[in-house]
């Protein structure tokens, strides 16, 4: 499945970082294109260049991709938790007329039953 896997030198890592402040992030082709770059990335490709960059990023943030992962299931359950709410999104209230009775919004909790256990063994 493709090239195996090559640890990126430093001087990879280098030329892909003044390639990135030269052309711009995702410009991948054209930094691989450019004679400055192209004798130390020649063993690169486009996506490679992607997937490296992104993983520079990341760990110039200080998040390792795991703590990123975790960050982003946890924005996404807050988003989804937001959208399902019953009330309007729409904090902003201008004066007490445009003020809402919460109570008014609220769903009383129904009890959840207990489960039923066998008392037999």
């Amino acid at each position: 499945m493709g090239a195996p896997k090559q640890k990126w030198t430093a001087d990879e890592e280098a030329a892909l970082k003044a390639g990135v402040i030269k052309h711009g992030a995702g410009k991948w082709r054209t930094i691989l294109k450019d004679p400055e770059y192209s004798s130390v990335l020649y063993l690169r490709s486009n996506v490679d260049l992607k997937d490296k960059w992104r993983n520079m990023s990341v760990m110039a943030n200080g998040w390792s991709s795991r703590e990123k992962s975790k960050f982003a299931v946890k924005r996404m359950h807050h988003v989804s938790k937001r959208e399902e709410s019953p009330l309007p999104a729409d904090n902003d209230v201008k004066s007490d007329e445009d003020a809402v009775d919460i109570k008014a919004h609220e769903v009383p909790l129904m009890p959840i039953p207990a489960p039923i256990r066998s008392t037999i063994r």
